[in-house]
């Protein structure tokens, strides 16, 4: 080929074009084909699903460890009663004969923890049917407890502390106040035309509407918006959206391409949200964190209906307990009288991977007079109900009965479960006071939890640091994934962590490990999204774009705007931009804005936060644009 030619490449993520032309953009042929085509081939993928199932692991072995420190802490005591209970524990998953004694040999008795002559698991379900009767028996009794008991409550305790997203005590964390105003400031922050006037009264109201358990989410919402006088959309989005409703994020921002996005409308109900939340923040981007703080408004109306007025988890359990208990004897009771034997089974006894019923719900069912786990499908609450609701609700002839069971179904109170999605709204604080409360109330008869009091409850609230990472047994570099800096090779305890652990120089490693260099001054770090001198280029970079009437504004006009109105509101929408040109006399009422696409998408997130923080302290210019990357990367 010795003309000339060119070759054009279309390159996407999941496939190449290409073709060879002439210098007249003629297709060239070679050896009898036409020179162009495409190769497919499969897109990338993120590191998301590897990462996700990488945090799986640390927190399973970050559980794995405080068991094992407090079996450490419990070992001498509980050798004592029983040498070979938590090696019972341990082969508690393993068929019968797989197991072994510390003999070795296979245990004799069909039990997992409890082998005494005079106490098997048997007598132990018998007397505590969740292990939040145990908890509940260990905070109020006025007996001496055994410690295998005593451990066994501990150790529930320690798999599942609860989330640690609320800061305070338990009396904070079960504030209502203090989580609507959060909610309710960061709207004003966004200045969101939030137009409900919220007094006193009016906080009190939402409190009790959404803590409301006779009320359906549809009542609390007409309750909400009728109590409230909400007349725009915003204003009554965001009340459904507390409320547990669906509502169309478009609605609650403003903004119509949010239609467009993969997940156009939300609801804190449904039981998949938090799977497609990471999509929601994607597409809100910075603004995400105003869904983050409705969810919290939500999760303490979830959490109050937990609690039913208990600081206790336990004793609100053990009602449940007795109620779910209550609710399926009056079932079958209801579906005995007025059903054949074929649908009592049908609802009661048959697992069917078609069936949603009360097997398929509660994940066990009867064979020859013995509970077993079903090993097929399982069906959610919803599907359950709504089984209930088309079989038995609908087809009752007796019509107390019935009004009995919609409204129970409605209110989403009807038979209760123990372990539900609902559990992940509980704040670790809840379970620290009942710790607490079992630890109080056992010091005195039995000295060793006296003694040990102290660092079990270091034990269950300690958290590593996100920026100490994964930690390992030297300063070597022998894991891409890790970066902790060690003192000593001492094991770690809550109680010598700081002494072991070098905080300081491990928050550096972690900075630096995530800072890229520069592509335009070669060795350079890059400056962080949020940082002050960032910020203020992205401003005054799209202020660069900014028309009045047509005409570009000069470089003290646009000074005077980044000082005036930049530096005094977190987010700049036109409409505010236009009130202060008009105020200062800049420009006319009829003034037309050009050149920006909406509002301002720039803002000095980082200025302001640094304002809040640094109270009574004022910065020069030259000190906010030039704050050290390191110092400014941990505190903010």
């Amino acid at each position: 080929m010795g003309k000339g030619y060119y070759v054009g490449l279309d390159m996407g993520t999941g496939s190449v074009g290409w073709a060879v032309t002439d210098e007249s953009y003629q297709i060239l042929r070679r050896h009898g084909k036409a020179m162009w085509g495409v190769r497919l081939f499969e897109s990338a993928k993120t590191a998301e699903e590897r990462r996700m199932f990488r945090t799986g692991r640390r927190r399973l072995d970050r559980r794995g460890w405080r068991i094992e420190i407090l079996q450490e802490i419990f070992a001498e005591e509980i050798s004592r009663v029983d040498p070979g209970f938590f090696l019972r524990m341990k082969e508690s998953k393993y068929y019968p004969e797989d197991k072994r004694d510390i003999q070795g040999n296979c245990p004799e008795l069909p039990y997992t923890l409890f082998v005494d002559k005079t106490f098997t698991d048997k007598d132990f379900h018998k007397k505590y049917p969740t292990i939040y009767h145990l908890r509940k028996m260990l905070m109020e009794t006025e007996d001496t407890p055994e410690m295998r008991l005593v451990y066994l409550a501990l150790h529930h305790m320690m798999k599942h502390r609860g989330h640690f997203l609320l800061s305070g005590d338990i009396s904070q964390v079960t504030e209502f106040k203090n989580t609507f105003n959060q909610f309710i400031e960061n709207i004003r922050n966004e200045e969101m035309d939030f137009e409900i006037e919220l007094d006193e009264s009016a906080v009190q109201m939402i409190e009790e509407t959404l803590k409301d358990k006779n009320l359906t989410r549809s009542a609390k919402k007409s309750k909400l918006v009728k109590g409230l006088n909400a007349k725009n959309v915003r204003d009554k989005a965001f009340l459904t959206l507390l409320s547990g409703g669906t509502v169309k994020l478009s609605d609650l921002f403003g903004m119509e391409e949010l239609n467009e996005g993969e997940r156009p409308k939300i609801s804190f109900a449904d039981n998949g949200y938090e799977e497609y939340a990471a999509v929601v923040e994607m597409e809100l981007g910075e603004l995400y964190y105003i869904v983050e703080s409705a969810k919290a408004v939500y999760d303490w109306a979830i959490l109050s209906d937990i609690l039913g007025g208990s600081t206790s988890v336990s004793d609100a359990k053990v009602r449940a307990y007795e109620k779910h208990k209550a609710d399926l004897k009056y079932l079958k009771a209801v579906v005995k009288e007025y059903f054949p034997k074929e649908v009592y089974n049908a609802v009661f006894v048959e697992s069917s991977d078609k069936l949603n019923n009360y097997p398929a719900y509660i994940g066990m069912t009867k064979k020859n007079g013995k509970k077993v786990s079903l090993e097929g499908k399982r069906c959610s609450r919803e599907e359950f109900m709504d089984f209930l609701k088309k079989n038995i609700v609908v087809k009752l002839p007796d019509e107390e009965a019935k009004m009995y069971l919609q409204s129970e179904l409605e209110k989403d109170s009807f038979l209760p479960k123990q372990v539900n999605k609902d559990n992940g709204v509980i704040p670790y604080q809840v379970h620290k006071y009942e710790l607490k409360k079992i630890l109080d109330n056992l010091g005195d008869k039995i000295p060793f939890l006296k003694e040990n009091a102290e660092k079990i409850e270091k034990l269950f609230s300690f958290r590593i640091p996100y920026y100490v990472g994964p930690l390992r047994t030297g300063n070597g570099e022998n894991s891409k994934f890790a970066w902790a800096e060690r003192k000593s090779t001492e094991k770690i305890y809550p109680w010598n962590f700081e002494n072991v652990i070098d905080v300081e120089q491990s928050a550096e490693n972690f900075i630096r490990r995530m800072t890229n260099k520069c592509t335009y001054l070669i060795g350079e770090d890059v400056l962080p999204k949020d940082s002050l001198l960032y910020s203020k280029f992205m401003v005054l970079n799209e202020l660069n774009n900014l028309r009045l009437d047509g005409q570009k504004i000069s470089v003290e006009l646009k000074q005077k705007i980044y000082r005036d109105v930049f530096c005094r509101s977190r987010k700049v929408t036109q409409k505010k931009l236009k009130s202060y040109l008009i105020r200062e006399g800049i420009a006319g009422k009829n003034v037309e804005l050009t050149g920006i696409d909406g509002d301002f998408k720039g803002s000095l997130t980082a200025y302001h936060d640094f304002k809040e923080k640094l109270t009574g302290v004022e910065l020069t210019q030259k000190e906010k644009e030039e704050t050290p990357l390191p110092w400014y990367s941990r505190l903010h």
